[in-house]
């Protein structure tokens, strides 16, 4: 079976988004990066591997704005002009309010770790507007219900 190397906020995204009732997800032709394809994966197969990484991930490497790293500006967010330096900000947030000491995981593994201790979400997300946390919290406890049959 295959792995997956993925950064832990784009797995808490597409939860997010299956909780938002995105089934199948479909591909970013502007983009050109695999989140579809990954999502689908981890959607269809709870029980697949997933490595860990703050760095690009399968999701990232195909992407127009990729080169090394994420290549995409930021300016919404205060104290970042680079997607990339936000993004592993928050990788390294979440993998430490939720003690991801491992390399792998199940998708199942990962999303039941993460639901438990869900209201870190808001340590993670802090440079969001709250109302956009609050429903990036509501949103992944539906997604993380439905993915483990809650």
């Amino acid at each position: 079976m295959q792995t997956i190397l993925i950064k832990p906020h784009h797995f808490i995204d597409i939860i997010k988004l299956y909780g938002a009732g995105i089934e199948k997800f479909v591909p970013d032709e502007k983009m050109g990066h695999d989140f579809y394809k990954v999502a689908n994966m981890i959607i269809d197969n709870p029980l697949i591997t997933l490595k860990l990484t703050v760095y690009g991930d399968d999701i990232c490497k195909p992407c127009k704005k990729y080169d090394k790293e994420c290549t995409d500006p930021l300016d919404c967010i205060p104290g970042y002009s680079s997607k990339n330096k936000y993004n592993m900000t928050l990788d390294d947030r979440i993998i430490h309010f939720y003690n991801l000491n491992e390399e792998t995981y199940t998708a199942k593994q990962l999303c039941k770790i993460i639901n438990n201790e869900k209201e870190n979400i808001f340590k993670v997300w802090i440079e969001e507007e709250d109302t956009l946390t609050q429903k990036r919290f509501e949103l992944f406890s539906i997604g993380a219900n439905k993915f483990l049959n809650l």
